[in-house]
């Protein structure tokens, strides 16, 4: 197989990907957040409290972009802000309990959303799905 169809091969899977777990919608999975700031929920719930820089270490985004979700997200009071105790020029932001409880809801519906892609599947062939992700983490991101 040339580079062409290797490439042609994973744009046809990733238009097919992005389409089965609804990317493609104004929100993610009809939430009302958008799939940024349902990634920032999840970072912020993984580390507990963080910071802007911690969170576009990840995500990469334009940083006027990301401080405009995390007021937005402040002002839904999803997130909270506050000075570190160590830097007073550094805010740490963590999750409010609504913030919490809107995290978990997005972490369920996503999961449910997974589950009833793959219930069609046996569970050996999950399996196998499962540990090709797994080999696709591991080759593109030594993950």
């Amino acid at each position: 197989m040339g580079e062409i169809e290797i490439i042609h091969s994973i744009r046809k899977f990733n238009r097919n990907y992005v389409r089965s777990i609804g990317l493609l919608e104004k929100t993610f999975l009809n939430t009302g957040y958008s799939l940024t700031e349902s990634h920032i929920l999840y970072i912020v719930k993984e580390e507990g409290k963080t910071t802007a820089t911690d969170i576009n270490k990840v995500l990469h985004l334009d940083e006027g972009y990301l401080s405009r979700i995390i007021k937005k997200l402040i002002s839904n009071s999803i997130l909270i802000k506050e000075k570190s105790q160590a830097d007073k020029r550094v805010f740490k932001i963590s999750l409010t309990e609504k913030g919490i409880k809107e995290q978990q809801k997005l972490d369920e519906l996503s999961s449910c959303s997974i589950a009833g892609i793959i219930s069609h599947l046996s569970q050996g062939q999950q399996e196998e799905l499962a540990q090709s992700f797994n080999k696709i983490m591991r080759l593109l991101y030594g993950q």
